[in-house]
């Protein structure tokens, strides 16, 4: 067998909690000293693969704290800074982000790097966290700029902290004379709808014109999406009107916010309709076009319409994603036919690339092997024991 590529090992680090056998030795990295190319990426990278292979947190966080003496790692390894801390996370260890990143402290010698360990700390809904460093940045002759600030209101958003957002985005440009571009903007917007105060982001809008801002469609799309999952599509079109009057032009996101509105009005046939005109407004649909038709016609409870649209999301040489899995299989094993789910899941599995569920997984094994397609039933069961992204622990129902 192959060896996994990087992005397969990375992942590989989320799928399990066991303890090591070994401890970890600092004495088998070389000692790290002031120069720049002290440690050869060839060697940095070589104890990255010795990271990614760790399963014990506490001894992952001391080798990537080791890791992080080396510049090359620190500058060039963002991905592994990533997914290190979101392994944690996701295992609800607070206490080693804090002390993975509490330890990059003195590696700070720019913004950039600064941002990125706010970030991180957002990312983990230590937001806390993330603004006591900001705080600290003058006391590191380090400049609190709009890049920082625009990350430090991400943190906040990131954290579900909305309020916070917002509060920030009032208060720190005035106290420390930064000038907020369009991301942080559309950050303060996204924590308005968040809110629910669609109304007052949109508000923001003339703020942006005010102080000579180009509004971007992302703009838009923040204020759309917030409109039309809401239910209130008179609102959403006529901001579309002063979107096209403003001369932004709506991309694919913008439409696929559209017709999720109209399906949420009652307007299924009106959705159905934009969403075949697409191609020639000149967008190209994407896949999350058709996993919004797709929804649409489930919430119909349209069996034979859910499959045509599958098809057609095939038929344009687009891939479902983790969404379309979600929502069709669940719909497919609710009205039997797990024959259709189980192509679905096959293809799902073959690509061993996004988490699905494994529930609903097993709950199309089960299917298959209650309807006497026993051979599919063991297929899918093979597929996800050999996915080596995510190693699903399928079985044959005791009744087989």
């Amino acid at each position: 067998m192959s060896k996994p590529n990087l992005y397969t090992r990375l992942a590989g680090m989320f799928s399990s909690t066991q303890k090591a056998k070994t401890s970890f030795k600092p004495s088998t990295l070389p000692k790290p000293t002031n120069s720049p190319v002290s440690a050869p990426s060839k060697t940095v990278n070589q104890k990255v693969d010795d990271l990614l292979d760790e399963k014990d947190s506490r001894i992952l966080v001391e080798k990537f704290k080791h890791l992080s003496q080396y510049s090359y790692f620190r500058e060039r390894c963002r991905e592994v800074y990533k997914l290190t801390i979101h392994r944690l996370a996701v295992a609800k260890q607070y206490e080693l982000i804090e002390e993975a990143l509490e330890s990059q402290k003195k590696y700070v010698s720019s913004e950039g790097f600064a941002s990125r360990i706010i970030h991180l700390y957002g990312k983990s809904g230590m937001f806390d966290h993330a603004y006591k460093l900001f705080d600290e940045l003058p006391n590191k002759k380090r400049t609190q700029g709009v890049k920082c600030f625009n990350v430090l209101l991400g943190a906040a958003a990131n954290s579900e902290k909305y309020d916070k957002v917002v509060e920030l985005f009032r208060e720190l440009p005035v106290k420390l004379s930064i000038k907020p571009n369009v991301d942080c903007y559309n950050t303060t917007m996204h924590a308005l709808c968040k809110m629910g105060l669609v109304d007052e982001a949109v508000l923001l809008l003339d703020e942006m014109k005010e102080n000579s801002l180009d509004i971007s469609v992302v703009s838009y799309n923040t204020l759309l999406c917030a409109y039309y999952e809401a239910g209130e599509c008179e609102k959403g079109n006529k901001l579309w009107e002063r979107m096209v009057k403003d001369g932004v032009a709506p991309d694919i996101h913008s439409y696929n916010f559209k017709i999720r509105g109209l399906i949420n009005d009652g307007k299924l046939p009106e959705a159905l309709e934009l969403a075949m005109q697409l191609k020639d407004k000149g967008v190209k649909p994407n896949v999350g076009s058709y996993n919004v038709v797709i929804q649409g016609l489930i919430k119909d409870d349209d069996l034979v319409s859910v499959k045509e649209w599958y098809g057609k999301l095939l038929e344009s040489r687009l891939l479902p994603n983790k969404t379309t899995f979600g929502i069709l299989v669940p719909f497919l094993c609710q009205r039997g036919d797990y024959g259709f789910a189980f192509e679905v899941c096959e293809i799902m599995l073959k690509r061993r690339f996004s988490l699905i569920d494994e529930a609903i997984l097993q709950n199309v094994v089960d299917g298959l092997a209650m309807n006497s397609t026993i051979d599919k039933a063991k297929v899918l069961v093979e597929l996800g024991l050999s996915n080596s992204y995510a190693a699903y622990h399928l079985v044959m129902p005791a009744s087989v």
